[in-house]
């Protein structure tokens, strides 16, 4: 009779716990789904300052998405990219190397090779800048693209000789 009373309370026990453990981990993931819904938001707005050429507003929105996400490549894209558009091409620089190694199939993105070599360019990295623009020349893109590539190695070639 005892050991009945104690398995039924013992049983009781178990599912008071699960229930308790699956409402909890419910309420957990909802916050982590806010919270992540906050960060895409934030995100976007500094993709809008971006697309706008806008680096200073988008730098504050995009370095604490860094810390949170440090290995997603494209935040550092656009990080190296807010320092190029404030003209601070030594940390653009480096936060494009960053981009690379977290994703080294960047070097075969033609807009991407362009924008690291025009950043190196201006970082004084001549050797370096003709070598991605060489590169990016390989690569597909529209005639204005080519030409602005064609203009940074005629720069790199006068400044070089």
């Amino acid at each position: 009779m005892m050991s009945e009373r104690l398995s039924r309370y013992v049983f009781y026990g178990l599912i008071i716990f699960v229930l308790i453990g699956i409402s909890y981990a419910y309420w957990k993931g909802e916050r982590q789904d806010q919270q992540f819904k906050q960060d895409y938001i934030q995100y976007q707005q500094a993709f809008e300052w971006i697309k706008q050429g806008n680096g200073e507003q988008a730098l504050p929105l995009l370095q604490p998405l860094l810390k949170k996400y440090p290995d997603r490549y494209n935040i550092m894209r656009y990080v190296g990219l807010a320092y190029a558009m404030k003209n601070d091409f030594q940390h653009a620089s480096l936060y494009y190397e960053k981009a690379i190694t977290q994703r080294p199939f960047l070097q075969e993105d033609p807009i991407f090779t362009l924008q690291f070599g025009e950043i190196l360019y201006f970082n004084g990295e001549y050797a370096k800048a003709k070598a991605y623009l060489e590169k990016s020349k390989q690569l597909p893109g529209s005639e204005n693209y080519h030409s602005r590539i064609d203009e940074l190695l005629t720069l790199i070639h006068q400044r070089t000789k």
